[in-house]
């Protein structure tokens, strides 16, 4: 068990300690808001591809989430007195996913999301970071959730 397991085990909800900086939260956020935006353009690459409406639906759903989710990290990299990676120098299309494998491909691009989130599990982030991660990292593992129900299901023409 680190120490940073062990503090939040005793302390529940609050924290003691130095936690990193605000310029180094601002440092880490940033490429995570960058690979969330360009994991978000490729779900909404998805839809076209998608067979069934429920699922179509349910993947709407699951990008008003994610879209939420940037914008949270964003907000914690303001409130550090940051600028955010807003994502507008980028083409939409420049994620879009292959049309063969096209979930396959989007699994992978979660877990390398998700890999980029655990990365962060062992740094001493300020008490609202490290919940907003948390929540990213929750959120994450219900995409992965959705990918395997559309494999399962077919939910993408081969």
């Amino acid at each position: 068990m680190t120490i940073k397991e062990i503090k939040s085990t005793i302390l529940k909800k609050g924290w003691a300690g130095k936690t990193i900086s605000r310029e180094e939260t601002v440092h880490k956020l940033n490429p995570l808001i960058e690979a969330h935006v360009a994991l978000n353009h490729a779900y909404t690459s998805l839809l076209p591809l998608l067979t069934s409406e429920t699922v179509k639906q349910e993947l709407a759903a699951i990008l008003k989430t994610a879209r939420l989710d940037v914008g949270k990290v964003m907000e914690v990299v303001f409130s550090c007195g940051g600028s955010a990676y807003n994502g507008t120098s980028v083409e939409p299309e420049s994620f879009a996913l292959s049309r063969d494998d096209a979930l396959t491909e989007l699994r992978k691009r979660e877990e390398a999301f998700r890999d980029l989130l655990l990365a962060e599990r062992p740094i001493e982030h300020q008490i609202r970071t490290e919940a907003v991660l948390t929540r990213l990292l929750t959120n994450s593992d219900i995409r992965l959730s959705f990918i395997r129900t559309c494999v399962r299901h077919a939910s993408v023409p081969a």
